[in-house]
């Protein structure tokens, strides 16, 4: 376990001193060398050229393991907000200095088309119209691309791409890669028992799932179709957010990037979310998958905690 400071405004020496702890503990925690991780006057020059410079250090540390590890398929499960997006970004960055063509997967782009969920409403229930939970995903699509980069298989992957300000997929590009780093909300995720799907969580279920046959078939989706793909994942990055309430204040946040004309409400973003909460909430109280590591933000979205582990049965 690494506690972190935040890095004084001053300079970087404080900066690289934690990153000299990241460094050992990665070190021994996997076996790998670590000699090479910004090394001399490189390390100043990332943090004063990189805006988070959390991400940059993990980065620098994690790709090193990565490449000496041999693994493959990364996945960085945290809720909406939470930076996955931008640490996947920083990670695949890192990972291409050292010569290895990473790609990110954003579970979010393959979610299903907008008819194809208008169909899910009216089959199911019309909660299903919302994109976000799993069974809104092409699954199927997903197993396929993680199926055929686990093979060995050197023909290109097709991934779609989606456009959250239209709320519909836009097109498929096609990509090489030597690592595959999946990201998503729900990465991860595991299915509740039955007996916690009774009592809703928050308004939205009290008044339009009012019976639980909207959080029962997601928790069904969860069994059949999503577990089997957390299987190809080979080292996990779980980031903790210190609330709910930080939930809605960075995802409202990431609501601003968006076109004006397509931008949600403050009140259609708050009923959005709350589509998410359940299994947020659950993912919290699960025990985080490994090998990988476990990283704690505070509320002021810097890193506050690092924690390593090798094994497959962690006690983070």
């Amino acid at each position: 376990m690494i506690l972190l400071d935040s890095p004084s405004t001053k300079g970087s020496r404080k900066t690289l001193l934690q990153l000299t702890e990241l460094k050992h503990t990665a070190g021994v925690v996997f076996g790998c060398d670590m000699s090479a991780v910004l090394s001399g006057s490189q390390g100043v020059e990332i943090v004063q050229s990189h805006d988070f410079v959390d991400w940059q250090l993990l980065a620098d540390v994690l790709s090193t393991v990565l490449t000496q590890s041999n693994q493959r398929v990364i996945a960085i499960s945290g809720s909406q907000g939470s930076g996955k997006s931008t640490f996947a970004k920083v990670l695949v960055a890192q990972l291409g200095r050292q010569g290895k063509r990473a790609v990110t997967l954003s579970l979010d782009d393959f979610y299903l088309p907008k008819s194809t969920r208008h169909q899910l409403a009216d089959e199911v229930h019309p909660l299903l119209k919302t994109r976000g939970v799993p069974g809104t995903h092409d699954s199927q699509w997903l197993a396929a691309v993680l199926a055929s980069f686990s093979s060995g298989s050197k023909t290109p992957l097709r991934v779609p791409k989606f456009d959250k300000g239209l709320d519909d997929r836009i097109d498929s590009i096609m990509c090489d890669a030597d690592i595959l780093v999946l990201e998503g909300w729900c990465v991860g995720v595991v299915p509740q028992p039955r007996a916690l799907l009774t009592q809703p969580v928050n308004e939205l279920e009290r008044l339009e799932d009012k019976d639980g046959v909207w959080r029962r078939w997601v928790n069904e989706q969860i069994q059949q179709h999503y577990l089997p793909l957390w299987s190809a994942i080979e080292f996990w990055l779980h980031i903790q957010v210190p609330s709910f309430e930080q939930v809605y204040q960075w995802r409202s946040q990431q609501e601003l990037e968006v076109p004006a004309l397509q931008r949600m409400s403050t009140q259609q973003l708050q009923r959005f979310i709350q589509h998410y909460e359940r299994l947020t909430r659950w993912l919290w109280r699960s025990p985080a998958q490994a090998p990988g590591a476990l990283i704690a933000l505070g509320e002021d979205h810097r890193v506050t905690q690092v924690t390593f582990s090798a094994s497959t049965t962690p006690s983070w």
